[in-house]
Parts: C-alpha cells; structure tokens; sequence
C-alpha cells in the first residue's frame, strides 16, 4: 500500500483510533458473527455473505473473492480515493491532524481541490436561497412543490443567480482560480469565431440547485432545474475526477442508515421524487441522475440491502425503464419489486397527496420485476396481431428462463398459457430453439468478473499449515527458529515467514500485529494474511502437527539438496572432473550426517558405475 508522503507515526495514530468495523459498516450492512462481522462483499456479486471484519485484529477478508486488508485498503478500494486522501480523511474524523512532507500529487491535488471548489459552490447557491430578494422566486417555486424550510436545510438546496458571471465573482472573490471552476464543471468557456476561448460563464443560471453528495459526504457535482421554460428542464455537472454519474446516486448519503436498517431501497428518477419521499419519512430512497441504473450501481446497493424497489413514472418511458432492470438485476442476489403508480401521479406528487401509509401499501402489494415484466408483455400479446404475439411469446419465454427456480417457471409458464389460450406443452417445446438462439443484446451490462481463486496450495500443505499458524500466532519460539524462508516453495509463503521473521520479539514469538501491518504493505501478502488471520481451521494434536509439518519442509530441503548434489556428481563423473567428484562426495556425506545427526564415515560414490 503506497504510504505516500505521509509518515508511519501519523498512520498508526490513526489507525489506533479507528474502528473498522464502523467504517466498514457504513458502507456494507454487517451482522454479528461469533466474533467476528459478517455482510456481502462490495467487491463481488454473492448471495451469501463470505465477506467478513475482525474488530479485534482490524482487518477485513471476503472468502468467496480474496479482498483483503485493513481499515486503509477498505477505503481506498471502495471509495477509489488515493491512500493519502484516505488517511487524510481518517485523520479528521479522529483529530489527528495530516501533515506531508515535501512532494507533490497532481491528480490528488486536483481532486481536493475540486472538492473545495464544489463545497463552496453549494454554500453559495444555498445563501442565495435565503436572500430575500434573489431567492424569492427559488422560494416560492420549492413552497409550490411542497418541499419544507428543514428539507431545504438538510439537502443543502441553493439556487443559481440568472447572472452570466455570478458564481464565477463569487468564488474567484473567495480565491479560486478560473481554472479551479472548469475543472469542476462549474464554468463553460465562452468562444468568438476566429478570435478563440475569452474567458467562461456559468454553466448554472437561473436554477434551483441540488448539491450531488457521495458517501464521504463530499459535494461531487450538481444537478440543477430550471426556474422557468429555459431548458433543458434539467442539468448535471459533467463528469469530473470525483463525478461519475453511472456509479452515483442522489440521496445515498441521506437514505444509507435507513437502507441499512431496512435492508430495503427505493430508486427514483428524480431529485424532486426523492427529496419528497424521505421529506414523508421514507427516507430508504435514492435517484437515478438521468442515467439508467447501471451495474455500478447495482453493486454500491447490494452492500446495504436485500431488496430493491423501482419507482419509475407509469408512462411508457417508466415501463421501459423499469424493464431495462430485468437484465441488471438478475441473479443479482437481490429481490427486486416494480411499484406502479395511478395514472398521472408521479412519486413526488403521490406522497404529498396520498402520504406515506398509503406508499406503503402500494410497495407491499407491489409485484416483482419478473413479474412485472411477464405482465407487460402478456398485456402486450393479448392486444397485438399474430406475428405481435408471436414475438411477445417468445419475448415471455425469454424472460421465464432468468428465473432460476424450476418450479417457478413451470408455475408461471401455466399462468401465461391460460391467459394467452396457448398449450402449455407448446412453449415448453420452444425453449430449447430459443435458447440456442439466445444471444446477448448490445450494449446489456457485462456480468461481473467472477471473484478470483482463493490459494489452497494443493501438494504443499506443510506449507500452507505454517503460513496459517504462524498468522494464529500458534508457533512456539522453538518452533519459529526452524522456520527458514528458503524452505518453502511458494513465493508468497516465503514472504509470509521472511516477514514474521522480522518480527520476532524479545520472547522469540512473533509480534503479531507488526507482523500483520507489514504483511498488508505487500499486494501479493496482504489477501493471504487476512484470510490466514479469519479462517477457522482445528488440528488433533497442534504441536504434533507443527512438527510434522517443519520435519516435512526440512525432509523435502534434504531431498531437493540430495537432487542437486547427484547430478552435479554424474556430471563431474562423465566427464573425469575426479577432484569435483571427490569434493561433491564429501558435501553429500556432510548433508547425510547433519540429516542423521550421527558421524558417516568415508566418501562414497552415488552414481553406479
């Protein structure tokens, strides 16, 4: 893990003062087990949770993908920030302050300081909300919408001034540079023919602001609606070093506590949507930002809840877009609902008009995305021509088979051919065609990778077993002195005992979390560490079996050495290097000595003549 320029004192301060089963669980949703935590990993698709957090050793490691390391890694991994932002952020949450030494990182420089940039943008428009004259209009348009003073304050909503240049005085008064505002999306560069780029203007006027926060309550970008018939309706920061709009989502700060106690999310379209279903108590809510759900997505929910409900407009382009999830969602682990709202309602105005009981009992009589699905395109097939229903027959058949659940499909296969009027033995016999012709549709989201091999070390136990032990600090000083790295095989076992070597203590044991933090440092190690530290493994006789295991490597040394030995004397033989030869005998007389620990006497020849 790359230190950067900050020291080790500084990151072990913080490290002591941390808790990873906190951090961790503020972005995956943990339970006890023994005691350790365990959830779903963020870092693979699974069903069953195989990613685990040690509270008392600090560290994290799934079983099904082989992540693993501590508080540091876990966050430069699941946030992609650098190590030192990391360790920066830390360092606030517990009072240590981080300072670098001399050296400089231009993309994280960068990145900070869009982050200021974009913090003091939303304090900006946020006070110009509450300017009497300049926010009257902004005002009086969120009092229309139904949105309260307190959901303004806590979404931290602002407005962009009608003014060409108005954020851009603002901010470059408060010391920011031209530059610092287009790299965050904030400005647009204004052109004259032939004369090129004359400065920049604000790329938000005249709009109500919603500040885009992520999980590290950063201000990653904007999203801004138009006051009055200007379009487009609305507007997104463009995508920046902090801003990707396909792993974003509105809100996800505000709904992550409520998702992780629910185990439940509701996905919207909208800003408004969103603010006015957690503005109602349901506060498990986040917003799409005119993209469609993307596996990104999928995979930053799936860290917090088990179901999803999809809460799109009951137009056509709602149906389309909840249908575009069939394919993202399946085999995702998760259960996943479709909401249908009365015509001409929309979230935001269902929830203020009909409040949040009666939400409630729409998303429990709400049918699942399967469904849903099936249900549209039966609907469709019912009203179409022949070739329609054809094509919807096969579009149903195309849908049943993602259920991975037999039963299920035969159940829903019966249902569908009652409402088509068509034998049930027919669309069973379309399946195997079908599905040889089955191809994957442009531009559907690739599968995630599946998770990496975790080592088993097949034909080398002994080493694996000590590698395991020493990790569980099970091995007697007596024990770690016959440990020699050049025993072992495996190159990253090797590095495992190289580094507990050079943590032995004064007692002769192993200081085991010197030796775990430095095992971490190294990208090959540090998985295998973790997994080493949380996996449980019982041996009838422990130090029966770590002697086994040590006379096992040193035999295998013995042999390996004996190996090398005869073919240098077969070599030295054939070609009547008789000095060679009898040197050679000698070694290999030392070598069966200090093996039999008793005296050999004489020099004999191993090659047959």
């Amino acid at each position: 893990m790359g230190r950067g320029l900050i020291s080790d004192d500084i990151i072990n301060q913080i490290r002591d003062r941390v808790d990873i089963a906190d951090i961790v669980g503020h972005h995956v949703s943990l339970t006890r087990a023994g005691q350790n935590l365990k959830g779903l990993c963020p870092f693979h698709q699974e069903k069953s949770p195989s990613f685990t957090v040690s509270p008392s050793r600090q560290i994290f490691h799934c079983f099904g993908c082989g992540a693993g390391g501590n508080v540091f890694s876990f966050l430069t991994r699941i946030t992609g920030g650098s190590f030192p932002e990391v360790v920066r952020e830390l360092g606030r949450k517990v009072g240590v302050e981080v300072q670098e030494s001399a050296g400089f990182n231009p993309q994280a420089a960068q990145s900070g300081r869009i982050e200021q940039v974009n913090q003091a943008a939303s304090a900006w428009f946020h006070k110009n909300l509450q300017d009497a004259r300049a926010g009257e209009s902004a005002r009086s348009y969120l009092a229309e919408r139904g949105i309260e003073p307190a959901t303004i304050t806590r979404f931290a909503i602002g407005v962009a001034l009608g003014e060409w240049e108005g954020l851009i005085k603002a901010l470059t008064h408060q010391g920011f540079t031209s530059g610092d505002l287009a790299a965050a999306g904030l400005t647009i560069a204004r052109e004259q023919a032939g004369n090129g780029a004359t400065g920049f203007y604000d790329r938000f006027r005249a709009r109500v602001m919603f500040p885009i926060v992520d999980l590290r309550k950063r201000v990653v970008g904007f999203g801004g609606r138009t006051l009055g018939d200007g379009t487009p309706k609305y507007l997104n920061s463009p995508e920046t070093s902090l801003f990707k709009k396909g792993q974003t989502l509105f809100a996800f700060d505000q709904a992550r506590e409520a998702m992780a106690r629910t185990k439940t999310v509701i996905v919207v379209e909208g800003y408004f949507d969103a603010i006015a279903l957690h503005q109602a108590g349901i506060t498990h809510t986040v917003a799409t930002l005119g993209t469609a759900l993307t596996v990104e997505h999928i995979q930053a929910l799936r860290r917090f809840v088990a179901n999803v409900v999809l809460l799109f407009d009951p137009d056509a382009a709602g149906v389309r877009a909840a249908l575009r999830g069939l394919d993202l969602f399946v085999n995702s682990g998760l259960g996943v609902k479709v909401v249908t709202l009365p015509d001409g309602d929309d979230p935001d105005t269902y929830v203020r008009k009909a409040g949040a009981e009666a939400f409630a009992r729409l998303e429990a009589a709400a049918p699942s995305l399967l469904d849903y699905a099936l249900e549209h395109s039966v609907t469709e097939a019912e009203a179409g021509s022949l070739e329609s229903r054809i094509r919807s027959v096969d579009e149903i058949l195309r849908i049943l088979q993602k259920s991975e659940h037999p039963i299920e499909r035969e159940e829903r296969l019966r249902v569908v051919a009652e409402r088509l009027g068509i034998n049930q033995q027919r669309l069973i016999e379309r399946y195997p065609a079908l599905m040889a012709e089955q191809r994957k549709p442009p531009g559907q989201p690739a599968s995630p990778a599946p998770p990496k091999p975790v080592p088993v070390f097949k034909g080398v136990p002994e080493e694996r077993d000590l590698a395991f032990l020493l990790l569980q600090g099970k091995l007697s000083p007596a024990d770690i002195r016959r440990l020699k790295p050049e025993l072992f095989s495996i190159p990253v076992c090797q590095k495992l005992v190289a580094c507990a070597l050079a943590h032995v203590g004064p007692d002769g044991r192993i200081e085991l979390r010197a030796f775990l933090d430095a095992a971490l440092e190294d990208p090959e190690c540090g998985p295998l560490a973790t997994e080493f530290s949380l996996r449980d493994a019982h041996f009838d006789d422990l130090s029966e079996h770590i002697k086994g295991c040590l006379d096992q490597l040193d035999r295998k040394r013995f042999e390996a050495a004996m190996r090398e030995l005869i073919a240098r004397l077969k070599g030295a033989e054939r070609e009547g290097r008789w000095e060679d030869v009898q040197a050679i005998n000698l070694q290999v007389n030392e070598l069966q000595m200090r093996k039999a620990g008793t005296p050999v006497a004489g020099t004999v020849s191993l090659v047959k003549e």
